[in-house]
């Protein structure tokens, strides 16, 4: 590995990670890197226009590093194949759809379409949330040959109880969707998309707030869930 270019890019992920401009000092810290070596690798990102400095000599991360991510994104099949079933959703529902995608341990939300009702949620397009902490995460893992051996890394990694994970990914997979509650007063429901033989890759979820999703309202969301899912599934497992 080029240690000059796993150093930028640890640089940019900090950069883009933080809410705010950050100074020298935080940069290198955040980065694990010498103040020198970290303020050298910034001036050449500056120079090719992938970190800008503030007047305060504060760093930031610029739209070029968005540029990449979302032409990246544009081209996923899950990402184009989706949008109409995500729509389709959210229109029937009219509660938060969330497509998710899974990478190593952890969830990226690569699409989300919020409900016209206030709720606070922490996740945004672009967040990268443990798989364990999501309701398509769990979704996915309880349909992946490979699922019980990365649950139990997950768990081993932020402290979760073994045992009960275990039991819940069985339950989500008996039962076609898995439930979680990551955001306070939100409760969320998701589902696996899977393309054929392929492991489950992609996970989509409906997100509302707890007293919406009691009894009827709750089963007709799961019903419409399902659905969609199992009809993105199809589209994906087309030549």
């Amino acid at each position: 590995m080029d240690r000059a270019v796993s150093r930028a890019f640890s640089l940019l992920e900090s950069l883009a990670s933080a809410s705010e401009p950050l100074r020298l000092i935080e940069v290198a810290q955040l980065a694990g890197l010498q103040k020198s070596t970290a303020h050298r690798l910034l001036g050449t990102l500056v120079e090719l226009g992938y970190v800008r400095q503030e007047a305060s000599g504060r760093y930031g991360a610029t739209l070029r590093t968005w540029e990449f991510g979302a032409r990246t994104v544009a081209q996923l099949p899950i990402k184009r194949i989706a949008a109409g079933f995500i729509h389709g959703l959210h229109r029937t529902i009219g509660e938060t759809v969330s497509l998710t995608l899974l990478s190593g341990l952890d969830v990226i939300y690569l699409d989300k379409l919020i409900a016209p009702r206030p709720v606070q949620f922490r996740t945004s397009v672009g967040s990268r949330v443990p798989a364990l902490f999501t309701a398509s995460g769990k979704a996915m893992l309880s349909r992946r040959p490979d699922g019980v051996e990365l649950a139990r890394q997950s768990a081993e990694l932020h402290g979760l109880d073994i045992a009960a994970v275990s039991a819940e990914l069985d339950e989500a997979r008996s039962r076609g969707y898995a439930i979680s509650s990551y955001s306070p007063g939100v409760l969320s429901i998701g589902v696996a998309v899977e393309a054929g033989s392929a492991a489950a890759e992609a996970g989509l979820s409906v997100s509302a707030p707890s007293e919406h999703l009691v009894g009827a309202d709750r089963d007709a969301v799961i019903g419409a869930l399902l659905e969609a899912g199992a009809r993105m599934s199809e589209a994906l497992a087309q030549p």
